[in-house]
């Protein structure tokens, strides 16, 4: 038996719902059209550069900067500046990457990859100390303190590239939210980080050839991305890929 609605004789629907469903149905038909074509539309390059998408960093950037200050103090055997940076290192909780991605070009041979950890950061801040127990002391509290607020993880990817190859890494990514990219080697040769668009586009690329690379993009609607960890070195490398 039909449903029958109060106020309405004979069943009949009431006036209002009859006025609501004839504007409701072309309002309907007019948004999954907009949301359509919006969802075809994926032309031209997908990088925004809208204030909109948030600018907070992310797990995977503060797992940067905690690389780039580890870089920086070795450079400078920093004790101190090593122990902030491992600090910095472990409190970003890392998850394992399963998808290594696929290497393209003319080096042979392989090796391992030896992305740098924490425990490896404190106890280079234990060399670079020399033997000043002011210093040792302030490595063992921090060491004691570490880990106690580890924030939300970011994701890492190890891979050995020999000389002369391109690693190539694809990931699919959510329009509106921000992708960060970082790589880091562990040896002396020249690595450049590229990213690609679904249609072929750069939207990002760090050729300084530093120790720590770092890209950020902004998509604007969800689609495929091409990593690129770029060899041009005589040499293999181990690289360690993060990201959010």
């Amino acid at each position: 038996m039909a449903p029958r609605f109060l106020g309405a004789p004979n069943g009949d629907l009431p006036m209002k719902p009859r006025i609501f469903s004839k504007l409701t149905l072309p309002l309907i038909a007019a948004v999954l059209t907009v949301a359509s074509a919006s969802a075809q539309d994926k032309k031209g390059t997908n990088l925004s550069d809208s204030a909109a998408i948030s600018a907070a960093p992310t797990p995977a950037e503060q797992l940067v900067l905690g690389y780039r200050l580890a870089d920086y103090a070795r450079t400078l055997r920093d004790a101190r500046a090593m122990i902030v940076a491992a600090r910095m290192v472990d409190s970003i909780t890392v998850k394992e990457g399963t998808d290594r991605g696929k290497l393209e070009g003319a080096g042979k041979g392989g090796g391992e990859a030896r992305p740098i950890s924490a425990a490896g950061l404190f106890a280079e801040a234990k060399q670079f100390a020399n033997g000043d127990t002011d210093i040792l002391a302030e490595i063992e509290k921090a060491q004691a303190e570490s880990s106690r607020s580890a924030m939300r993880g970011a994701i890492r990817t190890v891979q050995f590239v020999p000389a002369q190859t391109t690693w190539t890494v694809n990931l699919a990514w959510r329009g509106g939210e921000p992708m960060v990219i970082g790589m880091r080697r562990d040896t002396a040769t020249p690595v450049d980080l590229k990213i690609y668009d679904e249609n072929g586009n750069l939207v990002c690329q760090d050729m300084s050839h530093n120790v720590t690379l770092y890209c950020r993009v902004n998509p604007i609607w969800s689609g495929a991305f091409s990593i690129q960890g770029i060899n041009h070195g005589d040499v293999g490398t181990g690289i360690a890929m993060v990201t959010n």
